[in-house]
């Protein structure tokens, strides 16, 4: 039988970083949450963070190369970078553009086996309340070789790209659509990418006619915000399970790989849930569970009934 979704015991750790949007487990179990304050920040324990760098702008998806330095998709400044943690010192990998393409909405980085990059770019548009409003699909996504030397695209026309995941054996790449409050998954050809396909349902319940030069003043009303959910986060379990997070509905919920979406965390009035942003798998059995958000100065650790799948270069 499948094991039960389930969280408990959901409480805060490392008060004090500013903006934790995404949250990652290092090999040797120490956690660390991208920081505004700072670039990213070791969350200690429950009252004390140990901040790193100084990256400026905000700070979004971070991951942990294979030499155990951070990379940091500045979202804003539109620059990747290469955290050192030893020493504090920054350095640009990607900075401004790529092949005349603006990098300003560079959200998200994602290291694989052999060490390649992949990055999503949620917009090319100056204004990025107008592409919310319109749900224009101008974002894309592209790739990093190992030794950093070159960079492509690999799929482009993808409405609001966020984060990504690759499954345990690496076949697809799995990519968060935040307007459209869903998942899709390119087929990985060695450096490059299939068309996409579908990943389970969509998460969220916006309406065609909620879209619009206009629509963005609707994110004020609560229950338009619960309704449309805004995928933004997500992470495998060892169950083969996508967890994605929901930004402005407060849930998390589970795609199993046949397509079935469970919720398992509700908290539509944000009172410990709010506005989570990304998840990671912890602890000796990898059943801690940490959840970043956006509008807290703190991440949320709890315990989770299924373990989390480890990332693909610390397994």
């Amino acid at each position: 039988m499948p094991i039960p979704f389930e969280v408990i015991g959901l409480h805060a750790i490392g008060r004090g970083v500013e903006r934790p949007e995404h949250v990652v487990v290092a090999g040797d179990g120490r956690v660390f949450a991208s920081d505004k304050a700072s670039a990213v920040a070791e969350l200690v324990d429950e009252n004390t963070v140990r901040p790193i760098g100084q990256a400026g702008g905000e700070p979004n998806g971070i991951a942990i190369d294979r030499d155990g330095h951070f990379l940091i998709a500045n979202w804003g400044r539109g620059v990747l970078q290469d955290l050192d943690p030893q020493t504090g010192a920054i350095t640009a990998v990607l900075s401004e553009q790529l092949d005349g393409r603006p990098l300003r909405w560079l959200n998200f980085v994602l290291v694989d086996s052999v060490g390649a990059l992949w990055c999503s770019v949620s917009t090319m548009a100056e204004d990025l309340m107008e592409t919310l409003a319109r749900g224009t699909a101008d974002g894309f996504l592209f790739r990093i070789a190992p030794d950093r030397q070159s960079a492509h695209m690999v799929a482009d026309g993808v409405g609001f790209p966020n984060c990504m995941a690759l499954d345990r054996n690496e076949d697809y790449l799995y990519v968060v659509r935040t307007v459209a409050a869903d998942v899709v998954r390119f087929p990985i050809r060695s450096e490059t990418l299939g068309p996409p396909e579908q990943f389970g349902p969509p998460l969220g319940g916006r309406r065609p006619d909620e879209y619009g030069p206009d629509a963005s003043r609707l994110l004020t009303e609560p229950e338009v915000g619960q309704r449309w959910g805004m995928a933004d986060g997500c992470a495998f379990d060892a169950e083969g399970n996508l967890w994605v997070t929901l930004v402005l509905a407060n849930r998390i919920v589970a795609i199993s790989p046949d397509g079935t979406a469970t919720t398992v965390i509700e908290d539509p009035d944000g009172a410990l849930l709010q506005s989570p942003t990304s998840i990671a798998w912890g602890g000796h059995d990898r059943r801690d569970i940490y959840i970043g958000s956006i509008a807290t100065p703190y991440v949320l650790k709890g315990r989770s009934s299924v373990a989390g799948l480890p990332l693909t270069h610390q397994r």
